[in-house]
């Protein structure tokens, strides 16, 4: 029969194993993707203009992770446009996805001259498309991903994410 002296060694080296694999855990796990899904005019009125963005982050970790804080940049036609921040708290399943609804708001003669810019006959933007990048960090609830904070990027056509609904 053992002694308890000699499950000690034991029971020591499962608790230093246990806690190695936990800190690994942020190394092994792979970043969320994150990327707009929409993008919807809430109201323009004397000189502001509010929108609501979609960021929808798809999480393809086998665990969940708590979104706690999410601040970001926008820009259009490689013009700063608005910055917005949101406290939010919102939870990504494992492998599954989530939507994240920001409101931005933004000054409304910055949003008329990129409309008008981008649907003038004969100008270089005159394609019809309005192209965006939003940058920014999330932070996290939780150590396993290593860091806390993720930063991502977006970027495209405005257009073609204007008016789609979330489960789009």
């Amino acid at each position: 029969m053992l002694k308890y002296s000699s499950l000690r060694p034991f029971g020591i080296l499962c608790l230093f194993l246990a806690s190695l694999t936990l800190f690994s855990c942020g190394k092994l796990l792979t970043k969320p993707d994150i990327h707009i899904n929409s993008v919807q005019i809430r109201k323009i009125k004397n000189l502001e203009a509010v929108f609501m963005v979609n960021i929808e982050v798809y999480n393809p970790n086998f665990i969940p992770f708590h979104i706690k804080h999410i601040a970001f940049d926008v820009e259009m036609e490689n013009k700063h446009f608005a910055s917005a921040v949101s406290d939010e708290k919102v939870t990504i399943p494992m492998r599954g996805t989530g939507i994240v609804p920001l409101e931005v708001k933004s000054n409304s003669f910055d949003l008329i001259s990129v409309i008008i810019k981008a649907f003038k006959p004969g100008s270089k933007t005159g394609s019809k498309k309005i192209e965006y990048n939003i940058h920014g960090k999330i932070l996290l609830d939780g150590i396993l991903y290593g860091s806390d904070t993720i930063s991502f990027n977006s970027s495209g056509n405005l257009l073609e994410k204007y008016g789609r609904s979330k489960e789009q």
